[in-house]
């Protein structure tokens, strides 16, 4: 079987391993499976050691070591810090707070933790397409969420998932396509559009390792469509 960590540690969390409540033949709603992703929260903490390799337009490829960390600060709260360690300079850290049922909050700076909003949340890590939004999951809070149909991706049964914010013209990600595992909840796949169609960036699974017996996500992926880039997070687990 695939272990539930499909989407984690990329995207702030070791994802829901439950099954939605839902008869065999119908879709469950899409606030309730977005619910299911964003509400759960890493069952203990975890520093993984990871690469962030980004490979440029004219096929230059940069590396960026870094830490990933989950947190636990409640029975309902977690942080995830993401910290890069570059060789020639002072690294990033970034900070998200996950609540159950509640906004996310997002900070950068290891010493200053000051509050990120606007445009900082466009921001790539190390140079890379994965920015603080994306690892905060932000699509899955935005007000319309919608399960459109069942779809095998990566040979995997997928329920798709569209979410939808309002365009206010700033040229910026407006409706995200989401492929979610049905047996794990794990994203595996999605795609982030722009209001006039355009598809900006392209997220995927692209590693797997067995261990003990599971299936654990070690590589992930996000294309930069427009700017032609290719940005892979690989984790190294133990």
């Amino acid at each position: 079987m695939m272990h539930c960590r499909l989407f984690p540690l990329l995207f702030a969390s070791t994802l829901f391993c439950g099954l939605l409540p839902v008869a065999a033949d119908s879709l469950p709603s899409g606030q309730e499976l977005a619910r299911s992703i964003r509400d759960a929260l890493p069952a203990k903490d975890t520093v993984i050691e990871a690469t962030m390799e980004v490979t440029l337009r004219n096929r230059k490829r940069v590396e960026t070591p870094l830490t990933v960390q989950t947190k636990q600060i409640g029975q309902a709260e977690c942080l995830m810090i993401y910290e890069t360690k570059p060789s020639d300079g002072v690294g990033e850290y970034w900070q998200v707070r996950r609540t159950v049922a509640k906004a996310n909050e997002y900070r950068t700076g290891k010493e200053t933790k000051r509050l990120a909003k606007g445009e900082e949340l466009k921001e790539g890590l190390a140079k890379s397409s994965f920015s603080l939004s994306d690892l905060g999951l932000e699509f899955l809070h935005w007000p319309n969420q919608k399960t459109l149909k069942k779809q095998r991706r990566k040979s995997r049964s997928c329920h798709v998932l569209e979410s939808t914010r309002p365009d206010v013209g700033d040229g910026g990600v407006v409706r995200v396509l989401s492929w979610v595992d049905i047996k794990s909840g794990g994203v595996l796949a999605a795609d982030f559009h722009t209001a006039d169609g355009k598809v900006l960036k392209r997220f995927s699974v692209k590693g797997l390792t067995k261990k003990d017996g599971h299936w654990q996500v070690d590589e992930l992926e996000m294309r930069d469509v427009e700017g032609r880039t290719r940005s892979r997070l690989k984790l190294h687990l133990k």
